[in-house]
């Protein structure tokens, strides 16, 4: 059974909604495959961005069906929020879920407009390029300046889901892989710095960073390099003790 939510300023592609499940693996350019599939579309005059996530794990199931609303909803619901703090990220249309007779989520999807962008932060971090200490300098104001001042978190802040584009008087930058997201964050004001730990750069990288982030917050830039080192240190060892933890459980279900 198929649910889901439009833009009412797209009403044209809803017609195409209930056979999406078709044309998504026909039409388009793959622009991201590992676990989740995002295409590059045209659709109805307009070029769309869909993201169909990968099928949910038995647990997830249960929990997307009765406690906890969809990735490709709650995109759909943090697009609109982010907008209306004027954060920018892509125009949203639609988020569509399809369920079986029992209500359990078997396949869903997230369209958005497509937004033309120059690269994203991975494409700046450890590339050779000379707006790299421009472009650092005007993404930590916007961290500071339009997320953590506002109290956005974007809980999947890592360099391939920030979109950068020049601009006329300083770079621009838009959120995407919105899906996991906080807001009415007022202890950011205070813990900026562990929101850009995912953050994949060289300690150069990092350090001019947490520098010009501390810049924005009119604080001392050595604390602020010492504060984004620890807040990035502790993030590594964690999640290397997930992963110590995790494989060989992994290696057991797929030996079985």
């Amino acid at each position: 059974m198929l649910h889901y939510s439009i833009n009412p300023k797209y009403k044209e592609i809803e017609k195409h909604f209930s056979t999406i499940q078709k044309w998504f693996p026909e039409e388009g350019s793959t622009i991201y495959k590992i676990r989740n599939e995002i295409k590059v579309i045209e659709l109805e005059g307009h070029r769309l961005c869909v993201k169909a996530f990968a099928p949910a794990n038995p647990i997830n199931r249960i929990v997307y069906a009765w406690l906890r609303k969809s990735k490709a909803k709650r995109s759909f619901l943090n697009a609109f929020k982010l907008q209306k703090l004027g954060i920018d990220t892509p125009e949203p249309l639609a988020w569509l879920e399809f369920r079986n007779r029992f209500g359990f989520l078997t396949h869903s999807y997230y369209i958005s407009l497509y937004q033309e962008h120059a690269f994203t932060l991975a494409g700046v971090f450890g590339q050779k390029m000379a707006a790299k200490e421009e472009i650092l300098r005007d993404f930590a104001h916007f961290a500071w300046e339009q997320l953590h001042l506002k109290g956005v978190k974007h809980l999947d802040l890592g360099q391939g889901n920030v979109l950068v584009r020049p601009h006329t008087e300083k770079w621009h930058f838009s959120l995407v892989d919105i899906n996991r997201m906080k807001f009415n964050q007022k202890g950011l004001r205070h813990r900026g710095f562990s929101n850009l730990r995912r953050l994949n750069a060289s300690p150069i990288e990092m350090a001019m960073l947490a520098s010009y982030y501390a810049e924005a917050r009119q604080s001392n830039p050595l604390w602020g390099i010492i504060q984004l080192g620890w807040y990035k240190l502790r993030f590594q060892k964690l999640r290397n003790l997930r992963k110590s933890i995790t494989r060989p459980l992994k290696n057991m279900a797929f030996a079985s």
